[in-house]
């Protein structure tokens, strides 16, 4: 059996991807979307190994400092769940444990990164 701690939060960001074909030419321009991003991570045993609010607190810190830096920027929903699954296993010391980040615009479409 394996056990994961999940979890979840959103944040306003702003974009643009500059390639867009041409059938979706709005998205070359910054467009706002809210980010729901959920944080999964593997756990060695089944009593509060990590702590979801001290796991969520930093979610929220990664999360923040990205659109600090990013926002009004070209990144993608990849881009984001690669960010954080780097950023989370060193602040967790995880880097040695399976992680996975999905990220979806407004809620919808999204991406999903898995770190084996």
């Amino acid at each position: 059996m394996k056990s994961f701690i999940v979890v979840r939060d959103q944040i306003e960001g702003i974009h643009y991807y500059p390639e867009a074909p041409e059938d979706v030419i709005f998205l070359r321009q910054q467009h706002r979307h809210i980010f729901h991003v959920s944080f999964r991570v593997d756990v060695r045993h089944a009593n509060r190994e990590l702590e979801f609010i001290i796991v969520k607190r930093h979610l929220k810190t990664v999360l923040s400092d990205f659109m600090r830096e990013r926002s009004r920027s070209i990144f993608s929903c990849e881009m984001l769940a690669e960010h954080v699954i780097h950023q989370m296993g060193q602040r967790l010391n995880t880097l040695d444990r399976e992680m996975m980040c999905s990220v979806f615009e407004d809620g919808e479409n999204g991406a999903e990164v898995y770190y084996p």
